[in-house]
């Protein structure tokens, strides 16, 4: 008898975190071409959701191939291969259709976000300012161009990014908290910071509304992960045989130099790229919150210990080839890989790691302005983004202290001061020579997704060291919670 399942049984099998059940219910479909229709797109998007990338661009083609050929279809279909990296393939579909004289403004915003994540800021500023023509009320489309835009020198865009606002109806608040952040970073641009600081935090309340984030229970989870963590119940982990050694972990607080550390990193002839791959989060999906907390102790009440560990290499180095292909070796930067780290250390006992300090207060202002792509539920409080930040320094104090000579310390501040030294240091601790190209990492750099996207492509400098001091208010709160 033929096994048969439905779209409903893929959803159930990820949301339980088997990952197993997921790919063997994507392969049926996919090797049966089964008649998903529409669902094919859901189906991509649930790949993607477990790091099988891969799989989510063959969905995405049999979507393609079974539904009409309309322009929302083409931009679902453009939408996986954006979410897969795949950004060339997407602005060689989408390009054509604009020379066609489409004048939609998705098909716009699609192209300039794209644009913008290549590094393509001309283009990408042309594509976004056609989009806003035709919806000038869309605060995505502003907020993506606010990212690659310095409005000092364009003092016009300012008045139309604030004409628009004032049409936004108050009940519109995911709208409304994407004009937040743009005015801020608007404002900010033209030294307005008072300014800046209200639209921020105005942007930020609408988001904290959503937040989990709890204090305490983070604070029990990091205490757990200390306590069970030891450096003795390290040494009696197993550590994964199968012998992968491309990647190189990339540790630090979001904002504090990770991705223009990767950038400049990934321009080495042995670096494939930098990302926030996440493939130790799909290699781990079946572990619960206090399985991470106490993995010593969940191995060891495992059958197969070893096993269990080799299968975590196993599936990340699946993931982060799809991602990046060859042998050169991969950054990793994904955010929280420091609460996976001791797990990461055992399926990778090769592995180096680099953690970047930069200075706490430039860290936290820098947080709480960011609109984070992911989730980030403690960064839109001073409160939650002072104790985040402590757990994290005590979390890391931790790894460098158990961890020895594994992970090499190095601080934004030189790195932006002293970029060859600090680079060298890094290469010499990862088994590298060092390469003056890595020095012009802005020239032709690989695509980036995260709120650097209008930062990495220019040259190094100095100017985002201390920044925070031009917002007292919210230092005032940030510091009066870390001293509490």
């Amino acid at each position: 008898m033929v096994e048969t399942y439905s779209l409903n049984d893929l959803l159930v099998a990820v949301r339980r975190g088997s990952r197993a059940e997921s790919v063997a219910i994507l392969n049926h479909f996919i090797e049966n071409e089964e008649p998903l229709e529409s669902d094919w797109i859901k189906c991509a998007a649930l790949a993607l959701r477990i790091g099988e990338v891969d799989k989510a661009k063959q969905a995405a083609d049999l979507y393609r191939a079974v539904m009409p050929q309309t322009l929302r279809h083409l931009i679902n279909y453009c939408g996986v291969y954006a979410e897969a990296g795949d950004l060339n393939r997407v602005l060689k579909l989408v390009e054509p259709q604009i020379k066609k004289d489409i004048q939609d403004p998705n098909l716009f915003h699609l192209a300039g976000t794209v644009a913008a994540q290549l590094g393509h800021l001309d283009r990408a500023k042309y594509y976004l300012m056609h989009a806003l023509r035709k919806a000038p009320q869309s605060g995505i489309t502003w907020f993506t161009i606010s990212s690659i835009t310095d409005f000092k020198k364009y003092p016009e865009l300012l008045d139309k990014l604030e004409q628009a606002f004032a049409t936004i109806p108050a009940a519109d608040e995911k709208n409304l908290q994407q004009f937040h952040y743009s005015l801020g970073k608007a404002y900010a641009d033209v030294g307005r910071f008072e300014d800046s600081y209200n639209a921020y935090t105005q942007g930020a309340a609408i988001m904290q509304g959503a937040s989990r984030y709890s204090i305490e229970n983070d604070k029990a989870f990091i205490a757990d992960l200390i306590a069970n963590h030891s450096a003795q119940a390290l040494t009696q982990l197993p550590q994964a045989q199968i012998g992968y050694n491309r990647a190189v972990a990339l540790l630090g607080l979001p904002r504090s130099g990770t991705t223009l550390l990767g950038q400049m990193l990934a321009k080495h002839s042995k670096i494939k790229g930098a990302a926030e791959t996440n493939a130790i989060g799909h290699a781990t999906m079946h572990l619960r919150n206090e399985n991470f907390s106490d993995f010593p102790g969940f191995i060891a009440q495992h059958g197969d210990a070893q096993g269990a560990i080799d299968h975590i290499a196993d599936v990340y180095a699946h993931v982060l080839n799809q991602q990046f292909s060859g042998n050169n070796l991969v950054v990793d930067k994904t955010i929280q890989l420091s609460r996976h780290f001791g797990i990461w250390a055992q399926a990778f006992p090769q592995g180096r790691a680099v953690y970047i300090k930069r200075a706490p207060a430039d860290v936290a202002w820098s947080c709480f302005k960011s609109n984070f792509r992911s989730r980030a539920d403690w960064s839109w409080d001073a409160r939650d983004i002072a104790a985040y930040m402590q757990h994290e320094e005590q979390l890391m104090n931790h790894w460098l202290a158990v961890m020895g000579d594994r992970i090499l310390t190095v601080s934004y501040e030189d790195l932006c001061h002293e970029p060859e030294r600090v680079l060298r240091d890094v290469c010499a601790h990862i088994g590298l020579a060092y390469e003056p190209q890595m020095l012009h990492f802005y020239k032709d750099n690989g695509p980036v997704f995260t709120s650097s996207v209008g930062q990495v492509h220019e040259p190094i400098h100095q100017k985002r060291i201390g920044l925070a001091a031009n917002y007292p208010e919210f230092l005032a709160a940030y510091d009066q919670c870390r001293i509490s």
